[in-house]
């Protein structure tokens, strides 16, 4: 299975990756980190912390839908930082054309929601759907990310998103130092919005639950 975080600019994607890996890796999943980023701020956060339990592989290439499936076992999930999309198009719709689930990182605000408008995110996820094999674009969900617990907008941008036909998590990913300042330290994601985040990926039939995977 491949999951891919996507999104147009900066959204926190890295962290995303990051943070759910280590959430899926201590609830039995066997997975993967997959680099398709010309920044490498994924290797080199695996470096600064002490190494990750996981593998972190380097894939930024137009070519990661031939390269990356053939690298995972059966039943392994390959979490995926993918670059900006407005600057690296090619390599996401790569990483689409393979993808099971893409998590488009966003941030609730007017600006981060213009982008995805603009770029549009969804003419570039919807126009892989001919280059994969069941002819339909990958399931796409909306992870609102960077936010301010509380607040209105969080409330108002969900709704404007499923209003445009997006789904969106339940769950949101706080702006916090925990996350935003977390690539010096090992990670323990048992308790953070990340290990919520998989349970309700779980509830919600896109991943498998734990025992299956055993």
């Amino acid at each position: 299975m491949i999951i891919a975080h996507i999104s147009p600019r900066s959204a926190g994607k890295t962290t995303s990756v990051a943070w759910q890996a280590h959430a899926l890796h201590e609830r039995g999943f066997s997975v993967s980190a997959i680099e398709a980023d010309y920044s490498r701020a994924l290797a080199e956060w695996d470096a600064r912390s002490g190494g990750f339990p996981f593998p972190v592989h380097q894939q930024a290439s137009p070519l990661f839908h031939k390269n990356v499936p053939p690298m995972l076992a059966p039943g392994e999930i390959g979490c995926v930082d993918c670059g900006h999309a407005e600057d690296h198009g090619r390599i996401v719709q790569s990483v689409l054309r393979v993808a099971d689930l893409a998590i488009l990182n966003t941030a609730p605000t007017v600006s981060d929601i213009d982008r995805i408008e603009r770029l549009p995110m969804r003419a570039l996820i919807n126009d892989v759907d001919v280059l994969r094999p069941d002819g339909c674009p990958p399931t796409t969900w909306v992870l609102l990310n960077r936010t301010q617990e509380g607040t209105k907008a969080i409330r108002d941008h969900r709704n404007y998103l499923r209003d445009s036909g997006w789904n969106v998590f339940t769950t949101v990913i706080p702006h916090r130092q925990l996350y935003a300042q977390s690539g010096l330290r090992p990670l323990t994601a048992r308790g953070s919005a990340y290990d919520e985040l998989v349970t309700e990926m779980i509830y919600l039939g896109l991943l498998p639950a734990p025992e299956t995977q055993r």
